[in-house]
């Protein structure tokens, strides 16, 4: 019967290639039953492999078949593989069909719905493939492909350079393919491939590898596409180490001597494949006078991120970059007050006379986001003359009284340009005394903006506070009280209402300096640690300043915030024993005191922000913490009902403390993740044997983080976590008993557990995103059509996160159902502090309904995490951290 049926099969295969239902149907038969020969099934596989070869024949319905022949005939599959690998070499092979040839090309992974490869050499060809579907195919995928030799993990992680490099080079021959979208595709291939080529580089040629990845990608930035130019600009701005040289070259047209015969591996043109280092030549340029305003903005990304490489690289930029702040696009002139403000940051920022009227347009433009740019980028800038200062201060003043809305931030700026630039005030505020006087009816008028802003100026003058000598009039600091209130709305970043006025009560009782010394003052550092300055008062008697005490009033609001959290730290260390002895009443007291204290700060230290949510959070952790263990010792246990939510919300807090929060020092990490352990081991304990794995695994995957972070910075380990350890590492068996004895030793662990003092950093940066959703609520929807995706627009500002952050938008329709989309932030531009820009997120599965609400939130992978939460390769991989609260979308059908 069988005999029969395969002869059928191959006449009516030699009659009709494409596959009739009867053929497949005896195809199947054959393949499925066990009872086949294994003789009649290498003769089917043949007569199929043959048919394959075949251009006219229906390529996906052969691949079907064959791949239905793994699972029953596992002897078929290196014959079947080497088929496959075979057609995919075909140049008649169509692209759908290759990609589908590709699952069967590895007999170890038949299931995967991942592209897999043998060898680099069929990957290599395939990437320099004449068919335009399957070379933009393969770039697209790069990071989702296997080798069967190297394990690949979140992109093409390899450590073969000759790999490496063959891929490399075969992207720079793409860089000349007559397609856009290829070009467009292997710029991008081009510098993930650079930049691992260059990481897997001896010492002795990696500066060079670099040099020529820089110039590869300058000369894309002449291309004819303009999106292909704006990925060269991004690209170039993500290269870590240039020559001084080259970088000087993008700035100048002429060919400079040191590098005028110097030539890198690479690719100039199609036919020439020596890439000569003036290609660099004028590349900035370019991009800065180009007709599209995306290419010019990404131009001043770039320039912005290379210029902590040289300080001359950085000089010769400042004259471009000005010239910059007229462009009529505002996105660009932000970009260039971005790299100028940066450059200011770093001591290379040298302005001219010929600058200052860029920076008076920038001051005056109808842009708030372009005056704010200007006016942080002038607090920085340090002027060489008094001519330069004093355009500068009636600047300002100019700026206040077209925009008096700035008031705050112009004053706080006059009162730090002021602060660095002392000299300059002192002989300025002796010009102007006379207005700042009162009038001969002695009224003081004192609500006119210029005579408000020569006040400010006036208090950042020196001063003398042991000698209490001046050098300006004393009586100012007077005048300056009547300003009180706004000016404490001003300076609340530096220090707060109660220090600004005792700060100007001192003051107007000192005695001006004389004016044949030449005063310099004291340099009040607000941000020092050790600036504390007693202003208490008895009687009329001013008190001598007291270093090296708490004092009722600290010149600096930062300082107190710190020290304040400090020693709460320090503090909490001693509520151990009572939560030990489970005394929760005093500790819950406490810890309650001590919230309030830090939310006195909330408001008026910026700089300490991030460190007084994650000492509110930490407090939270502890009472959670005495609670579970209250709980937990209670001789009346009432089961977990109880125990679970509490030990729950500390999981979650202690997440977000590890996850949200950057500047975290090895230590206070370790402390995190022994109170993790802490939570897991109190579950397992009382939980037995349910989810016992689960548990164990996250104990497991602590652990491992404990010792990674141990090797990094060799901090010494608790008692506990040992403990933990050689619990961990005991083999007892799968059985009840085993698993009994080992959650006994998890009991007895617990008692080894004690709160350690952890010194954490001042200056934690907390991770923070805020969706908005413009023109939109339960009377205003959006329309949608069912069945069509539809587009939100969101309005997202993110604060304190960098580029490598993986961050998804989370629309969730229902209880169940969610939907990722990816935010690739070096798409939006920006800086790390605060980066604000508007997306329309795609809803593809608008249900069958007249309205409906989404829900969207912003959150982040968690990339230290090693457990998979999510399954489907288009979404998350890791858990995901939410950074703001959910946002309600409306939508309803449009009315015809």
């Amino acid at each position: 019967m069988e005999h029969r049926l395969l002869s059928d099969v191959g006449r009516a295969l030699d009659q009709n290639p494409r596959f009739s239902s009867k053929s497949a149907d005896a195809i199947i038969s054959l393949i499925t039953n066990p009872f086949t020969s294994d003789r009649s099934l290498n003769s089917l596989v043949e007569t199929l492999t043959l048919h394959l070869q075949n251009p006219n024949s229906d390529h996906n319905k052969i691949l079907s078949l064959l791949s239905a022949s793994f699972p029953p005939r596992p002897r078929l599959r290196h014959r079947i593989s080497a088929a496959a690998n075979a057609f995919i070499l075909l140049p008649s092979s169509p692209t759908p069909s290759i990609r589908h040839a590709l699952t069967l090309t590895d007999p170890a992974r038949v299931h995967t719905s991942r592209p897999v490869f043998q060898t680099s050499s069929l990957f290599l060809s395939l990437c320099f493939w004449p068919c335009l579907g399957i070379r933009r195919w393969i770039l697209r995928n790069g990071t989702r492909i296997w080798m069967v030799w190297t394990m690949l993990s979140d992109g093409i992680v390899v450590e073969d350079r000759s790999l490496v490099g063959g891929c490399y080079f075969r992207a720079v021959e793409l860089l000349f393919d007559a397609e856009n979208s290829v070009r467009r595709s292997a710029v991008r291939a081009v510098s993930k491939w650079g930049q691992l080529l260059v990481a897997l580089s001896s010492d002795e040629v990696q500066r060079d590898m670099s040099d020529a990845l820089f110039v590869q990608l300058c000369l894309m930035v002449r291309d004819t596409d303009m999106e292909i130019r704006v990925a060269a600009f991004n690209a170039i701005g993500k290269i870590h180490s240039v020559s001084e040289v080259i970088l000087l070259q993008t700035l100048s047209k002429k060919a400079l001597l040191a590098i005028k015969e110097k030539a890198y591996p690479g690719q100039y043109t199609a036919k020439l494949f020596k890439l000569p280092a003036t290609t660099a030549a004028f590349a900035f340029i370019h991009g800065l006078e180009d007709e599209f305003h995306q290419v010019r903005r990404s131009a001043c990304h770039a320039l912005q991120k290379l210029m902590v490489l040289s300080a001359e690289f950085a000089g010769g930029a400042v004259h471009i970059l000005m010239d910059m702040l007229n462009d009529y696009s505002v996105v660009v002139r932000l970009q260039a007050l971005e790299a100028l403000h940066n450059m200011a940051m770093l001591g290379h920022l040298k302005v001219e006379e010929s600058h200052l009227h860029m920076f008076f347009g920038a001051l005056a433009d109808n842009n708030a986001l372009i005056r704010s740019a200007a006016r942080k980028t002038i607090e920085l800038t340090k002027l060489q003359k008094l001519a330069m200062f004093r355009s500068c201060i009636d600047g300002l003043i100019k700026n206040l009284k077209l925009y008096p809305q700035d008031e705050a931030d112009i004053f706080l700026v006059l009162f730090k340009i002021g602060q660095t630039h002392g000299k300059f005030v002192i002989k300025i505020i002796h010009e102007v005394s006379q207005e700042l006087e009162p009038s001969f009816d002695g009224k003081l008028v004192f609500n006119k903006v210029r005579t408000a802003a020569l006040l400010v100026l006036a208090i950042s003058a020196p001063v003398s506070i042991e000698r209490h000598i001046s050098s300006i009039p004393p009586q100012l600091f007077s005048y300056a009280v009547t300003l009180l209130g706004r000016l404490s709305c001003a300076l609340a970043g530096v220090m707060d209402q109660s220090v600004l006025l005792a700060y100007l009560s001192l003051c107007s009782r000192f005695t001006v300096a004389s004016t044949s010394e030449n005063f310099e003052g004291e340099k009040l550092d607000f941000n020092l640690k050790d600036s504390y300055i007693n202003f208490s008062e008895k009687g009329d008697e001013i008190l001598e300043p007291k270093k090296d005490t708490i004092s009722d009033y600290l010149l600096n609001a930062n300082v107190k915030a710190s020290t304040c959290i400090e020693i709460v730290f320090q503090k909490v260390v001693d509520l151990w024993p009572l939560i030990y002895l489970r005394c929760m009443t005093e500790v819950v007291q406490t810890l309650r005191t001590w919230k309030e204290e830090l939310r006195s700060f909330s408001s008026e230290s910026r700089q300490c922000a991030g460190v007084l949510v994650f000492a509110s959070k930490y407090l939270n952790v502890i009472k959670l913490l005495g609670k579970a263990w209250d709980c937990y010792f209670s001789l009346q246990f009432k089961g977990m009902g109880f125990l679970e939510p509490l030990l729950s919300k500390m999981e979650i807090e202690l997440k977000e403390m590890l996850y949200r929060f950057s500047g975290l020092s090895g230590e206070g990490k370790l402390h995190i993740l022994e109170l993790m352990l802490l939570t897991y081991v109190m579950r397992l304990s009382y939980r037995g044997t349910c989810c016992f794995e689960d548990y164990m695994k996250k104990v497991n995957l602590v652990l491992c983080r404990v010792v990674f972070l141990q090797k990094e910075g060799s901090i010494k380990l608790s008692n506990f976590v040992t403990e933990l350890q050689s619990i961990m590492s005991r083999e007892n068996g799968e059985s009840e008993d085993g698993f009994i004895h080992k959650l006994d030793l998890l009991h007895k662990s617990l008692h080894l557990y004690s709160l350690k003092y952890v010194l954490f950093p001042g200056q934690l940066k907390y991770l923070q995103a805020d969706v908005n959703v413009c023109d939109n609520d339960f009377q205003n929807p959006f329309p949608f059509i069912s069945g069509l995706p539809v587009g939100l627009p969101l309005d997202v500002t993110l604060y304190n996160i960098s580029n490598e952050t993986r961050l998804w938008v989370a629309i969730t329709l229902g209880k169940k159902s969610t939907h990722f989309v990816f935010l690739d932030l070096n798409e939006f531009g920006g800086c790390d502090a605060m980066r604000k820009f508007t997306f329309v997120a795609p809803f593809f599965r608008t249900p069958k309904a007249k309205h409906f609400v989404l829900k969207v939130s912003i959150a982040m992978e968690c990339l230290s995490e090693d457990q998979h939460f999510f399954k489907h390769c288009n979404g998350p991989k890791h858990e995901l951290m939410h950074l703001c609260k959910e946002k309600e979308v409306y939508l309803s059908t449009a009315v015809k």
